[in-house]
């Protein structure tokens, strides 16, 4: 600091700072043992010597402000970017399929680093179509290195998309639809006493917010709220307004309550060109009885857009995969994985709850321990995404690959596939 302050000195008065100027100079660059402030002297040293101009720009020229800007990012390009640290992603302030462009590729690449050896796709698919078909069946056109997916077998899907017989062991009724997975999005602070909780899901095909309202410290039952939300990514209003709580909920009490989401035309907010549609669902709410309003906001959980029809043919499956550009390809690698999202067979179990949909899986050629499985989905407003698992055994981790058209909605797929492998 003391060698910075002499300069900057004698750059702005000259005349009577350089004998100054010339001995702390001599003191850093030759009597100094510390390497950094010796280097910054000889650095000094040359820029005043060779052109003092230069030194003025560069000594005396304004400092960017610093200013955090972490809140001023997206939460779900926030969430991505946290799991990128350490890459040009942190730098660039983009997700990697934004400035990375990768070369054409087969799902029997390799994947997490395992393999280092190129392959060459071709002579890969005469090696391995037979050998790798899982039902043993020969003919046809392979899936991208698929075995067993052949556009020639015209057998249809099963309901619950497996495709190959059904790995859940068999029947049974309808599943429970999942639980929403709740966050706290309000605070008493900020709502007059009352702390909420909220989440999504689908019921029945239906997408619900669930709210969990917590009476902290308002003298007013909460018996009757009015909600109302932004226009959004999704087109979401609430079917009712009125939120009734009954019985009220008085102080120290809680209760739940569920509002059913509808898409309105009205309500739909277009993402920018280029940029993926946010998650994010802002949401007012009036307490009827106190007349307070407060907001909040909430990632919207888009796995709870998935119909129950979204299980392709594999023909279908394998003709979508092959048309969409590898531009609109998205990846990632997920680790410290549960146990139980480390085997295909319970990921595809979990995965059918949120009509996710098994369509087939495959070894990984020349790689002890991989395989691949291949899973699609549709939501009920008619947007398919495909999906690429890539597993090894012993390793808690999955390389995650999808497909889509609609490249706005893909990162909110990537991210729904994401939280539900990390989800125990």
């Amino acid at each position: 600091q003391l060698l910075t302050a002499t300069v900057k000195c004698f750059l702005k008065n000259p005349e009577e700072t350089q004998d100054m100027v010339q001995r702390v100079l001599d003191l850093a660059t030759e009597e100094s043992d510390n390497p950094d402030l010796r280097d910054r002297g000889f650095i000094y040293w040359r820029l005043l010597s060779t052109d003092p101009e230069a030194a003025k720009l560069v000594v005396l020229g304004d400092k960017p402000v610093i200013e955090d800007d972490t809140f001023r990012l997206e939460p779900n390009l926030l969430n991505v970017l946290v799991g990128q640290i350490a890459t040009l992603s942190s730098i660039y302030h983009k997700p990697p399929e934004a400035f990375v462009v990768r070369a054409k590729r087969s799902p029997t690449s390799d994947i997490m680093g395992m393999d280092d050896d190129e392959e060459d796709i071709e002579g890969e698919e005469e090696d391995y179509e037979d050998e790798n078909d899982v039902n043993n069946e020969g003919g046809g056109g392979d899936l991208l290195d698929m075995g067993g997916l052949s556009v020639n077998d015209n057998t249809p899907s099963s309901a619950n998309g497996a495709g190959m017989g059904d790995p859940f062991g068999g029947g049974g009724g309808a599943p429970a639809a999942p639980e929403a997975r709740m966050s706290k999005v309000c605070t008493p602070e900020k709502s007059g006493g009352i702390e909420l909780w909220a989440g999504f899901h689908q019921v029945g095909g239906a997408v619900k917010l669930e709210l969990d309202i917590r009476n902290v410290s308002s003298n007013v039952p909460v018996s009757n709220l009015a909600i109302q939300l932004n226009k959004n990514a999704f087109g979401f209003s609430p079917a009712s307004q009125q939120v009734v709580c009954n019985p009220p909920i008085p102080m120290g009490g809680s209760g739940k309550q569920t509002v059913e989401l509808v898409n309105n035309p009205n309500m739909l907010v277009q993402a920018p060109a280029g940029q993926p549609a946010s998650p994010q669902i802002q949401v007012a709410v009036k307490n009827m009885a106190t007349g307070l309003v407060f907001y909040f906001a909430a990632n919207f959980a888009f796995e709870a857009l998935f119909s129950s029809d979204g299980a392709l043919e594999r023909a279908a499956f394998i003709e979508s995969w092959k048309s969409i550009d590898d531009q609109k390809e998205l990846f990632s690698t997920v680790s410290d994985l549960p146990p139980s999202s480390t085997d295909i067979d319970q990921v595809a179990a979990k995965f059918q709850g949120y009509n996710i949909f098994l369509i087939a899986r495959r070894p990984v050629p020349n790689a002890v321990g991989q395989e691949v499985a291949y899973f699609s989905m549709k939501t009920t407003t008619g947007m398919i995404f495909m999906a690429e698992l890539t597993f090894k055994q012993g390793v808690n981790a999955a390389k995650v690959c999808l497909k889509t058209e609609k490249i706005a909605f893909g990162m909110q797929a990537k991210v729904a596939l994401e939280t539900l492998l990390r989800s125990s």
